[in-house]
């Protein structure tokens, strides 16, 4: 009986990367910072490759005290002005009302203002607030109740259920109360009407500090923290309470209207706003903050031409091959094994040297085309940007497209306009009447300039954006303004209008 298994010899020809091809494509599309770890690691595992001492910063460093390191001294830290707040787009999240919070949640265990003396600069949000929760004296199946809820927020401080873990838990746990926490977290069964059990977990969680924590939305967060400030106003509270889509689609007459008070009390009520939080999580999480640091800078000389400078170009001329081990390689003192593994070190010191060089090489290359091809971008700022592609590039250096997209990802370059990633150089394009294209990125600058400089009070519908971008010689479709306004996150006419 025939199987139908057959058993062929052929050949066929595989193209396969070596190691250092490998390295070599890794390291080509690395940012600076990714740039400094990986030789870091490189140090630290090879000995045939050294950092050697800048002599020029030498005195310096005595004289000063300067710590010698390889760290970037420029990195940003977060800082309080993270916090401020863009009202109109603190209440444009969309989260739903939900139930009311439980409003009793003034009474605690420790000291109101106690978590402020804490630091959570190593730990979750999780490990912070279980840290608070040793101090409530509980039930412990209570506690559990209370740590499986902190154990469900993100990193806002909100407690979020995941979809078809009603299902999940209801097979894998015993726990009437887990189950019922997954109902109400999924909006099938209100919090009054949960059991005790449930109810007091919610209200330890909601109590603990940073206030907010626990809350299912951005109402709920806001009421926790009304409800505990003592000189918080009724009207305040009131405007949280019944009029919160009317406030966060910031229609101030209507509320003013629906609570039969004055259009100057409601304005001040919501001045008080300002003392809550929309992202109470934020407050003790240790994520950091990502910081850009450009790879190049672009400068215009004296002749109007511009110059590339390759910001890696002041470390990598300190990386060399360390000689004293070399030598052992000629020495007859020196082991074969110890031969093998030095000269198995050296190919390999010797190839992370060229990759790194031909990375720098190849952005050099890169950059100089984008000048060639974008130099009105350079000499009259972003709303000159013309439509290109990555193969445009490609073609006018001899790389692969590929190649040019590992090197323009995730690359910041230093303009006289601003930094900008490499890939904001390459856009779309829109088709003009005339037949002519227009770049994407020239429309997206001329929508933000309009929006920018418009009366406040009477800001531009996207109609009469469309009107005034025609004025200007660029034609699109109203469509095509309101889908450019929203990738600029900004808000229609209607959410942008001031009192």
């Amino acid at each position: 009986m025939n199987l139908g298994i057959q058993i062929n010899q052929g050949t066929r020809l595989e193209q396969s990367l070596s190691p250092q091809m490998i390295q070599s494509v890794n390291i080509l599309q690395m940012n600076t910072l990714d740039l400094e770890l990986a030789v870091k690691e490189e140090l630290e595992q090879n000995p045939l490759l050294e950092l050697a001492e800048d002599n020029s910063l030498t005195a310096e460093r005595e004289e000063h005290n300067i710590d010698d390191t390889f760290e970037d001294k420029n990195e940003e830290s977060k800082t309080g002005d993270d916090l401020d707040i863009d009202w109109e787009d603190y209440f444009s999240e969309g989260f739903g009302d939900g139930d009311r919070p439980l409003k009793n949640t003034n009474t605690h265990d420790f000291e109101e203002d106690a978590w402020k003396n804490q630091t959570a600069d190593t730990e979750s949000i999780q490990d912070f607030l279980k840290n608070q929760l040793k101090n409530w004296k509980r039930p412990e199946y209570i506690v559990e109740l209370v740590e499986y809820l902190i154990d469900s927020l993100d990193e806002k401080g909100f407690v979020q259920s995941s979809p078809g873990s009603i299902g999940i838990v209801s097979e894998t746990s015993n726990n009437p109360y887990v189950l019922e926490i997954e109902e109400i977290l999924q909006e099938k069964k209100l919090l009054e009407e949960a059991s005790f059990a449930v109810r007091e977990a919610f209200h330890i969680l909601q109590s603990l500090n940073p206030r907010g924590i626990g809350a299912r939305n951005l109402r709920e967060s806001l009421l926790i923290q009304a409800y505990a400030q003592p000189h918080f106003s009724d009207l305040a509270i009131l405007i949280l309470e019944s009029q919160f889509e009317n406030l966060k689609a910031l229609r101030y007459n209507a509320i003013a209207k629906e609570l039969d008070v004055s259009l100057a009390q409601v304005q001040l009520a919501i001045q008080e706003f300002s003392k809550l939080t929309p992202h109470p999580g934020f407050l003790i999480s240790n994520t950091p903050v990502p910081t850009i640091v450009p790879d190049m800078m672009v400068i215009e000389t004296e002749t109007g031409d511009f110059k590339i400078e390759v910001r890696e170009l002041s470390f990598r001329s300190r990386l060399r091959i360390n000689q004293t081990y070399k030598k052992l390689l000629t020495s007859n003192k020196t082991s074969e094994k110890d031969k093998e593994y030095i000269k198995e070190k050296l190919n390999s010191a010797n190839a992370f040297l060229k990759n790194i060089d031909n990375r720098l090489s190849t952005m050099e290359i890169v950059m100089q085309a984008i000048i060639k091809h974008q130099k009105d971008f350079f000499l009259k700022g972003p709303e000159h940007l013309h439509p290109m592609v990555l193969q445009t590039i490609a073609d006018d250096i001899g790389r692969d497209p590929s190649t040019v997209n590992r090197v323009t990802n995730g690359k910041y370059v230093e303009t006289p306009y601003g930094v900008y990633e490499l890939k904001q150089f390459f856009t779309s394009s829109v088709r003009q009447e005339d037949g002519t294209d227009l770049s994407s990125a020239r429309v997206l600058q001329a929508i933000k300039n309009l929006i920018e400089n418009e009366d406040k009070k009477k800001p531009f519908s996207d109609q009469k954006i469309t009107d005034l971008l025609e004025q200007m010689d660029i034609q699109v479709a109203r469509r095509t303004v309101a889908k450019y306004r929203e990738d600029l996150k900004i808000l229609p006419a209607r959410l942008r209008k001031e009192l």
